[in-house]
């Protein structure tokens, strides 16, 4: 019998910020979110898979700041999936 192996999820106050034609928009949403560690060519990273429903034009943000288990995080987004249930997977690399 096949186990899943998803992280746990936790609702996630989300910093993000995209860019507009009018200069850069900042916006904060809460969502469900399962938090991955990674390497990122030698560097820390984070995989965001971010459950439905999506919080607006987050696939358009170019950064992202959060507080996990007491800690605060800060990345840059460097891919972004859309997955098929809906969600979004978000590669950071954190600063």
């Amino acid at each position: 019998m096949k186990m899943s192996c998803r992280a746990p999820c936790a609702c996630l106050e989300l910093d993000f910020v995209r860019d507009t034609l009018f200069g850069p928009v900042a916006q904060r949403a809460a969502c469900q979110v399962q938090v991955a560690a990674l390497n990122l060519q030698g560097r820390p990273a984070l995989r965001l898979h971010i459950e439905p429903p999506l919080p607006g034009k987050v696939e358009r943000a170019h950064s992202v700041a959060f507080v996990w288990e007491g800690r605060s995080y800060h990345g840059v987004v460097r891919d972004h999936v859309r997955c098929g249930d809906g969600g979004l997977n978000l590669l950071l690399e954190l600063q």
